[in-house]
């Protein structure tokens, strides 16, 4: 199992005991608690969350808890495979990757500081959920293969916490452009036939616009992990950011997590386009007219903070005549997505039939007009 640690998790092992009977305690995502499968006891985790908070991005490498994967008998697990980086015990040698299942993959070990995660939001959708919308969603798909849903297996779904970073900024933009708005006059015009007519015709007028904008981001959230298509995360976002909770190792008991692979201030880049974006779209919004032309902007950005959280996420892996399918599921809201493979004879059945009605109709349209004359 692979997990970030909490400060002190030097000394607390991730193993929890039962106080009623001894077994092991785990999560569990259908009760939302600290669960005994061996005696029923249950226990509640802290919903708090007064530690998640805004740190500045300048100030991060010296103000944020860090942490040394080796201090704590860890290492860090690199799958030469996909690519993925998670930290597993030292004693492992035989890893089997969540991200794409493969087996007998190389360990690195290396010395490296990672940003401790502030909050986290825990498993909602438990494994039982999770394997309910895997086999509907499998199964769905006008090309899919008929064999597809025997084929992929429900024992490859994996619930891992991904890292994500979120930030915010003070913008203020100041933008220039020329707004157009449509009007009509009319033409005159001779036909084919030699006749005069008149017709509308749209004339743009532009009107040179300026003005300031200024605009509060509040949690861009970035996935700051390699080890699944940036794509495919996106598909299943948001989450309910309102309810993430201190971050708290217990949480991972018997779950895995992947480390984070995208650091900080490239994670930041990519929190910078997102919000150049936005901006341009708001100031576009606020030149208005039919259409526009020529619009310029210029952003300052100032008081960065940043978190780092860790969110869950259902991934499922599947082979197809030797090619690599995932499917991933929101492990907060159970918003799907994924690939699967495409049957091109019914596809190919499908263009058949269309092109077979088609020429069904230009037949019966020369019949009619053969009738006709």
């Amino acid at each position: 199992m692979s997990t970030y640690p909490s400060e002190n998790y030097i000394e607390n092992s991730l193993y929890l005991d039962c106080p009623s009977c001894g077994s092991e305690l785990a999560y569990s995502a259908k009760d939302r608690k600290l669960d005994c499968s061996h005696c029923g006891y249950q226990e509640e985790v802290n919903p708090a969350n007064d530690k998640v908070v805004e740190q500045s991005l300048i100030d991060a490498v010296a103000q944020m808890p860090d942490y040394i994967p080796e201090q704590s008998g860890k290492k860090v697990f690199h799958c030469s495979n996909c690519g993925a980086k998670s930290i597993v015990e030292q004693e492992l040698v035989k890893i089997n990757c969540g991200f794409c299942s493969s087996t007998n993959v190389n360990v690195e070990a290396y010395e490296h500081r990672y940003i401790q995660p502030v909050g986290i939001i825990p498993f909602y959708i438990s494994r039982e959920e999770a394997t309910k919308i895997f086999k509907k969603w499998i199964g769905e798909g006008l090309f899919r293969p008929n064999k597809l849903a025997k084929l992929a297996s429900v024992d490859d779904l994996h619930g891992i916490y991904l890292p994500f970073w979120t930030y915010d900024a003070h913008t203020e933009s100041d933008w220039s452009g020329e707004a157009g708005f449509h009007y009509y006059v009319s033409e005159s015009y001779t036909d084919g036939q030699g006749n005069r007519r008149t017709r509308q015709v749209q004339r743009t007028r532009w009107e040179r616009r300026h003005g300031h904008l200024s605009h509060f981001f509040d949690d861009v959230l970035v996935v700051a992990s390699k080890g699944l298509n940036e794509e495919l995360i996106n598909k299943i976002l948001p989450y309910r950011l309102g309810e993430v909770v201190n971050y708290d190792p217990r949480f991972l008991v018997n779950w895995e997590a992947e480390v984070y692979d995208v650091e900080l201030d490239n994670g930041y880049q990519k929190a910078e386009v997102i919000m150049d974006y936005k901006i341009r779209n708001m100031c576009s919004a606020q030149l208005g007219g039919d259409t526009q032309r020529f619009l310029r902007v210029s952003s300052d950005k100032c008081d960065q903070t940043f978190k780092h959280l860790i969110l869950p996420v259902w991934i499922c892996s599947y082979q197809y005549q030797n090619k690599l399918y995932r499917f991933v599921i929101n492990g907060q809201t159970g918003e799907v997505h994924g690939k699967k493979p495409l049957s091109y004879f019914k596809i190919f059945f499908l263009v058949l039939f269309f092109l077979t009605v088609i020429l069904l109709f230009i037949l019966a349209q020369e019949g009619k007009l053969q009738f006709s004359m």
